[in-house]
């Protein structure tokens, strides 16, 4: 019986001294930020043409020119999605998940180097 005591006693010095080493860890929670910026661009994108496209029909309705009102501000909800994707990708969120380092550029060789 006095082993069992033991060994409980050498567990708990174990978790103590591991949870004493935790403390001063933080989570990394950069998986999940990365996830969600990605689904934040995603829907900044979407939302931009779905706006545009929405106002497009409510004067096609309004005007009778079906689909032709839709079909021209859809551009511009495409252009409005990019622009807000590009904001996005500046914002302090994008800086603390990408590190302050975007993606880098693929090395192409030159031909004119030969």
């Amino acid at each position: 019986m006095n082993t069992s005591d033991d060994r409980l006693k050498d567990l708990e010095k174990r978790l103590d001294t591991s949870l004493s080493q935790r403390k001063g860890e933080k989570p990394d929670t950069t998986e999940g930020s990365a996830a969600g910026l990605a689904m934040r661009a995603v829907t900044e994108l979407f939302v931009g043409i779905a706006v545009c496209m929405g106002l497009g029909w409510m004067a096609d309705k309004y005007f009778g020119t079906a689909p032709w009102v839709m079909l021209a501000l859809m551009p511009f909800g495409i252009a409005a999605g990019v622009v807000n994707v590009m904001r996005l990708s500046k914002s302090k969120q994008a800086e603390e998940v990408l590190g302050g380092k975007g993606p880098v550029a693929p090395s192409v060789k030159d031909d004119d180097e030969d």
